[in-house]
Parts: C-alpha cells; structure tokens; sequence
C-alpha cells in the first residue's frame, strides 16, 4: 500500500473486481480515447478478470506493479496505475487513469507521483518515464507537473479513437544520492 494526501494505492485485488468494473464502465467513452485496451468493453467481467490474473502473474515476475486507486476518505477505487519494467533494465514507465467523474481534480498527478517515489525507492531505477500521445493534453499535463522531460516523439500506429499517431516519451532521471 501507498499512500498520498488524497488517495490511498493498494496493490490490484480480485476482491475489487466489481468496483474495477464500475469505474472502467463509468470512464469509457473518456478511455477509448487514448488506450487500445479500452477499444473493447475493459469493464466485462471476463476482460476483467484476465486483467487481474495478468497483473498479479506481472507483479510476481517483477515485470509490473499495478495498482487500484482509491480516495483516502471514503476507500472509492477511482482508477488504476502502474509501474512496469518495460523500457530497459534501469527504467521503470509510469502508467494512470482515472475515473472520468473525477478527472481534472489532480488524482492522476497525485498518482503518479506517489509513483515516482515509489520508483526511486528500487535501487536499480535511474529513469523513470511516461509515455503518452501528443494529443493527450492531461497526460502531458501530469508529466509537466511532475518535471518529467520531454526525449523524444515517436510516430505510431492509431490504435485508439484519439489518437494523433505521435508518441510523447517524457523522462525523469533519479535525483543525486546522497
């Protein structure tokens, strides 16, 4: 577990399959924008569960950590994030998404940066990165925030309604060791 001023992060639970696919249904129309995985319905129960199992046999792989987001006063599960190991040997990439009916109140950016200090904490992580499409204003929004900088603009495939084809990559380089 995780936490925040605001939110609480606690390692993804089957126990919370249902509210999982609460949000998911609520937040659709807002995820189809940007993520392939939501082209189809993430909310049904099967698509649901193999995100579970996918992410508790990641977690114990060491290839990803993925977490439930939820509002420290009320335990609401408001979003899912991630660290995953999928951009080099000492990088770790942040991932996020929040309810549609409560973005735009700094969840994702409180998110992600419980994230990176999380990251900071595993020796070998030097970098950490997000990557989002240019036209995802709130991602890059979050990443400014956080003081990630932008390396490099990568062309892609559309996979999503969305989508403009340009890959944003942003990075944040560990901070000096004292």
């Amino acid at each position: 577990m995780l936490e925040g001023p605001s939110l609480v992060l606690r390692r993804v639970d089957a126990a919370y399959a249902a509210e999982l696919s609460e949000a998911l249904r609520a937040s659709i129309p807002e995820l189809r924008n940007f993520m392939d995985w939501a082209q189809d319905d993430p909310s049904a129960e099967d698509a649901v569960g193999e995100f579970l199992t996918i992410c508790d046999r990641d977690w114990i792989a060491d290839r990803a950590y993925n977490f439930h987001v939820f509002l420290a006063d009320s335990d609401a599960l408001i979003g899912n994030c991630a660290l995953m190991r999928r951009v080099g040997p000492v990088a770790i990439e942040i991932g996020y998404w929040i309810r549609s009916d409560h973005a735009g109140r700094g969840y994702a950016t409180e998110a992600a940066a419980i994230l990176v200090e999380a990251a900071w904490g595993i020796d070998s992580i030097e970098r950490i990165v997000i990557r989002h499409d240019l036209a995802n204003g709130a991602s890059g929004r979050v990443a400014e925030k956080l003081g990630f900088g932008e390396i490099d603009r990568v062309a892609v495939e559309v996979m999503a309604e969305g989508e403009s084809g340009v890959d944003l990559i942003r990075e944040l380089i560990r901070p000096e060791r004292s």
